[in-house]
């Protein structure tokens, strides 16, 4: 029997909101992958050189901590370790992009796989108004920060729900911040936890280049490790940007938040299924039970 799509507007406990963030993953791993890397690809590929460089100098750091050199040393590093910072950051914004891009136009075609041009015209379209929502995000947080520890800590998991809002809804900065914070009364610990679950599985996947990276960089203080210290510093440099990707699967953990939130206040998959009901639409007699 044919394995029906994911139904992606629908209540959801903790525990399904996880699990079905791996489901959805997992089903749609080929297009949606295939998004990712043509999209993302190039920054991908920037992120795999600059963590070369940035261990690399690493690993002279420490290799000439006796050196007279060491500030030069010290510069290099610094300066690799910041480029490479901000190359990352930019390519979790992306890969969050391409993903909400692709789960919005799976719900526009009814459940359908998404082309990697529907997904890139969606990218195109939202990219300047999610880069200057979430920089007006980001000095909110800092205010909250600067005010007080707790209040930026309350502040994340609801500036969480902003973007996925403003791609699934085509909406405004200011109309996704309001029903943000409407959606997450009385939720707060529900978001903040799948939040920090799903942070916490990719942290550790991530974990699987970062450590022996560090390790091969640090160990350049104790031991020469020329003849292998770069194969294995590029190896794992590749390993960490493709295990990158996974931070997809955060991105539709929040977009699955966002969807039980919303059918818990609005009921919008129960109204979008009653306003298919007489269309003559066949597919509806796939979709699953409702949860009411």
């Amino acid at each position: 029997m044919e394995q029906q799509p994911l139904e992606l507007r629908k209540l959801r406990d903790f525990g399904q909101v996880i699990s079905d963030s791996f489901t959805f993953f997992k089903e749609n791993f080929k297009p949606l992958i295939t998004s990712l890397l043509t999209i993302c690809g190039f920054l991908l590929l920037i992120g795999t050189v600059t963590t070369v460089f940035t261990y690399m100098n690493m690993g002279n750091m420490y290799g000439n901590m006796n050196a007279s050199g060491l500030g030069i040393y010290n510069t290099a590093y610094f300066i690799s370790l910041g480029f490479n910072t901000l190359v990352i950051f930019l390519t979790q914004v992306f890969i969050m992009i391409v993903t909400l891009s692709y789960i919005s136009v799976y719900l526009q075609k009814n459940n359908q796989t998404p082309t990697v041009a529907d997904v890139w015209g969606y990218f195109k379209y939202y990219f300047f108004r999610i880069i200057g929502s979430g920089f007006l995000l980001f000095l909110m947080l800092i205010a909250g920060m600067v005010l007080c520890i707790i209040p930026g800590i309350y502040l994340s998991p609801i500036f969480y729900l902003v973007i996925p809002i403003i791609v699934i809804e085509n909406s405004s900065f200011k109309y996704a911040l309001d029903k943000s914070f409407r959606l997450i009364k009385e939720n707060w610990w529900f978001v903040f936890g799948v939040i920090f679950v799903m942070g916490l599985i990719v942290g550790v996947s991530d974990s699987i280049a970062t450590v022996p990276l560090t390790i091969i960089g640090a160990a350049g203080k104790f031991i020469s490790l020329k003849s292998i210290s770069l194969p294995l510093i590029i190896l794992f440099s590749l390993l960490h940007s493709v295990i990158m990707l996974a931070y997809s699967l955060q991105s539709t953990a929040v977009a699955l938040c966002y969807f039980d939130l919303s059918e818990q206040k609005d009921g919008t998959g129960l109204l979008s299924r009653i306003d298919k009901i007489g269309l003559g639409n066949t597919n509806n007699t796939t979709l699953p039970p409702e949860e009411y």
